[in-house]
C-alpha cells in the first residue's frame, strides 16, 4: 500500500522527512530531519548535521514528508507504538471507519514545504 495523507499512521515512519511543530520542549519545536528509527513512544531524527535527537510521539505534533512530496500534519498520539501495534490498537477499539471520519477533520496534505506560501 502507498503511503497517503490517510494511511500514513499505518505505515513505517523510517525514511520520511519530518518537522517537530509543537512538542513540550520548547527546544525540540522546529526541528526537522530524517527518522532512521522507531521506537513504541519515540522516533529518533537525524538532521542534516548529522545530530540525532529523540522526539517523544505524545503531545507532540509533526509534519511528515511523503515520498510524493506532500507535507501531511500528524498528532503524536495517532502514531504512538510501532506500526503492527497501531493496526491492533486499531482494529480491536473502532474499526478503521473511526479513524478516517477523525483524519478528514483534521489532517491536511500541503504540496509545499512548511514555510513557503501556501
Amino acid at each position: 500500500m502507498k503511503q497517503n495523507a490517510w494511511n500514513i499512521i499505518f505505515h513505517n515512519l523510517i525514511g520520511l522527512r519530518v518537522r517537530v511543530l509543537l512538542h513540550p520542549d520548547p527546544g525540540l519545536r522546529g526541528l526537522e530531519g530524517v527518522v532512521v528509527d522507531e521506537t513504541s513512544r519515540t522516533l529518533l531524527v537525524e538532521t542534516s548535521s548529522g545530530r540525532r535527537v529523540r522526539v517523544l510521539k505524545d503531545s507532540s505534533m509533526l509534519l511528515f514528508q511523503l515520498p510524493d512530496g506532500d507535507w501531511v500534519l500528524v498528532y503524536g498520539e495517532e502514531i504512538s507504538g510501532d506500526p503492527a501495534e497501531r493496526l491492533k490498537r486499531l482494529e480491536k477499539l473502532r474499526g478503521v471507519r473511526w479513524l478516517v471520519r477523525r483524519a478528514e477533520k483534521h489532517r491536511h496534505p500541503w504540496s509545499k514545504a512548511p514555510g513557503e506560501d501556501l
